[in-house]
């Protein structure tokens, strides 16, 4: 549905201004401003220069989509779990907005096929991700922020993003405690053996950051230790700085 609805933005948008394919009406709405549209999907490298000297690329609505997005986002968020802290929902939404994210969801609706561009990109899949950005912006710019709103709430978020998903987002301490590492340069190992503790507990894992042993955690399972240590870690980390780190 989404692909088709692309298909038809781009069709619409390239053929004497005549509307073809899926009517965009079925997601409430149809594209007024076709020219917004056509920027949103403009890489800097096929950039056009107006007679003012003003440079012209998806990049303004790129920052302007962005912004757009994570407030939709954080809303949706907010309603989806009504009983979640504020840690717990920043974390989610920096899981649905970043940009393995986006670029993932820009290439399943095909966007990557809709960019105009003078340049390589097809390496370079980061883009595909600012381009969704800039769509958002465009779209907003269009058809306001309810509508933009809708879109995403309606055909987004059911198709792309599982609630399940989501969730788990935020029990997987081991993921969290490895991706905390990669962002601040610090080296993060699990060492897991069995433990000899009993029947119950059969494993024991120990995390080290930076050569220094940080946690230890135990489970019947090597995946249970390995999630219990790095929970040990991540509660560690959140107490010894007050909450003031983003794990």
């Amino acid at each position: 549905m989404i692909r088709q609805i692309i298909q038809s933005i781009r069709l619409y948008l390239n053929r004497n201004g005549k509307f073809y394919g899926l009517s965009i009406s079925q997601i409430g709405f149809v594209p007024r401003n076709k020219g917004l549209y056509r920027l949103a999907l403009l890489h800097k490298s096929a950039s056009r220069i107006t007679s003012n000297g003003v440079v012209l690329n998806y990049e303004r609505l790129e920052f302007l989509g962005d912004a757009v997005l994570g407030a939709i986002v954080a809303e949706l968020l907010y309603k989806f779990f009504p009983s979640k802290d504020e840690g717990f929902l920043t974390r989610v939404r920096s899981k649905v907005v970043s940009r393995e994210s986006l670029n993932e969801l820009a290439i399943n609706i095909g966007l990557d096929k809709a960019v105009v561009a003078k340049s390589d990109i097809s390496r370079n899949k980061h883009i595909y991700g600012d381009v969704f950005e800039a769509f958002i912006g465009a779209m907003f710019l269009d058809q306001g922020f309810n509508n933009t709103k809708r879109f995403i709430e309606k055909f987004i978020f059911p198709n792309f993003f599982n609630i399940k998903d989501l969730v788990t987002v935020d029990t997987n301490y081991k993921s969290r405690l490895i991706e905390w590492g990669q962002k601040n340069k610090i080296e993060v190992h699990f060492s897991t053996e069995e433990s000899g503790r009993g029947r119950r507990n059969k494993f024991c894992c120990i995390v080290v950051l930076n050569e220094e042993e940080k946690g230890r955690g135990y489970g019947t399972s090597k995946k249970e230790a390995e999630q219990n240590a790095a929970k040990t870690v991540v509660d560690l980390l959140l107490e010894e700085s007050d909450g003031n780190i983003e794990i």
